[in-house]
């Protein structure tokens, strides 16, 4: 399990920080990848027991779940691809507009805001399946699981640094740094 989690957080955050993997479509994102399988198949398995599903209950629940994912799916890969064209301009050291900046960040923003729209209508739209407990257990879900991984990252990031005695947190800091262009 732990190892699962570890790889689920690492293809995290390595696809959040290599910008060139991210105009590759992410094959960590992609339906057929074998990553994205077992991330769904773990996820899957922990809605189950956190929301203590009955078998009916999953049975109506998990198609609709797809589909939401599915549609945040979309807005990510919008929110991705507007960010990654600033990126570019700013990473080749061209000038940009205020006006363009202005444009990207409003067009992300309005995505973020479809996103907890979505986000919302998907758990308020449950009350045919779920109790009112499965439903704030499911709309703090997503959050819970990546704390429990990023929690669990460290640790074994913890473990690694007490065998070697190396700070290797502080390279990858460096190197996200001059990746952003700080």
């Amino acid at each position: 399990m732990n190892n699962v989690l570890l790889m689920c957080m690492l293809s995290f955050a390595i696809a959040q920080n290599d910008t060139k993997r991210d105009l590759r479509q992410d094959d960590w994102l992609e339906d057929g990848s074998e990553r994205s399988q077992r991330r769904e198949s773990m996820v899957i398995w922990r809605l189950t027991e956190d929301l203590d599903l009955s078998s009916e209950q999953a049975e109506k629940f998990f198609p609709r779940f797809r589909e939401h994912r599915e549609n945040l799916k979309e807005i990510g890969k919008d929110e991705r691809k507007s960010l990654m064209e600033i990126r570019f301009k700013i990473r080749e050291d061209e000038e940009i507009s205020k006006s363009e900046m202005e444009k990207t960040i409003k067009k992300v923003a309005e995505l973020r805001k479809d996103r907890i729209d979505i986000e919302t209508k998907f758990i308020l739209g449950m009350e045919d399946i779920l109790d009112p407990n499965q439903m704030v257990k499911l709309s703090v879900f997503k959050q819970r699981l990546m704390k429990e991984m990023q929690g669990e990252v460290r640790e074994e990031m913890r473990g690694k640094k007490g065998k070697k005695g190396k700070k290797k947190h502080n390279k990858r800091k460096d190197r996200r740094q001059s990746r952003r262009g700080f």
